[in-house]
């Protein structure tokens, strides 16, 4: 049986790459993709999981892989250049490894799993998922002209979704990850709201975004965990702030 686990690992691994090698070669063939996409590997991801519907793990470790497949085939629609393409195709499908190894050595071979694997890879993820969706959406705002509140929300519910994941398998409990949570996703919301004013590209506002979550996680994480201190919020602020400054002294402002 742990050989059949161990297979589906590189089952899931090899449909994610084939996912964005017919995105590339051969857009046409929709149908084939949405199976692939949307029933072969949740499917998998499922089975690999043991099918534990009924336990809240279950559904938290089945969303992260998907959340970030389904967001960077949404941000790999907009890329005009091969290269990005191509760079975009491998750094999801090794993250896609990366992961299900963690799954299965966490789920079928627990003695060699190694502490906080998984807790370091939602993050990573979430990071990941907020930089191609906002990405996406920012650049799908430019040609439809949508209204912007739709989009606001959108990031505030991804916002409360993402951070519930983060506290949860940092081990913090329900109640106080929701108070957290409902803090971020408004946070969130507002922050989509004011990058997409800027004059800039879409690629920096997501990329405003992205740092902007990834300190709120980290503040709050350490908030949660009773871990927050004047050396850990000025990491996190500094870090944030000239990340922010990088991004907007190097963008191309309109």
């Amino acid at each position: 049986m742990i050989v059949l686990h161990r297979i589906t690992t590189y089952l899931i691994t090899l449909l994610t790459f084939c996912v964005f090698w017919i995105l590339t070669f051969y857009p046409d063939q929709l149908i084939l993709l949405a199976v692939i996409g949307f029933v072969v590997i949740p499917l998998l991801y499922a089975r690999l999981l043991k099918w534990e519907i009924k336990r809240l793990v279950f559904w938290i470790f089945l969303f992260l892989p998907l959340l970030l497949l389904y967001s960077s085939v949404f941000f790999f629609l907009f890329l005009e250049a091969d290269v990005a393409k191509y760079i975009i195709g491998v750094l999801i499908t090794i993250c896609t490894w990366l992961y299900c190894e963690s799954i299965f050595t966490f789920y079928h071979i627990p003695s060699n799993y190694q502490a906080y694997t998984l807790e370091y890879l939602s993050l990573t993820f979430s990071m990941l998922s907020a930089f191609f969706l906002s990405s996406a959406m920012y650049a799908r705002g430019i040609f439809l002209q949508q209204l912007i509140w739709v989009p606001a929300l959108v990031f505030g519910l991804f916002s409360f979704i993402s951070s519930m994941i983060v506290l949860w398998v940092s081990k913090v409990s329900f109640l106080t990850g929701i108070r957290y949570s409902l803090v971020c996703a408004i946070c969130m919301a507002e922050s989509y709201i004011v990058f997409s004013m800027l004059p800039t590209s879409f690629l920096s506002n997501a990329a405003g975004f992205t740092v902007i979550l990834y300190a709120f996680l980290g503040i709050f994480r350490a908030k949660a965990l009773d871990k927050l201190s004047k050396k850990v919020l000025s990491r996190y602020l500094l870090v944030s702030s000239v990340l922010i400054t990088l991004i907007f002294l190097t963008a191309r402002w309109i």
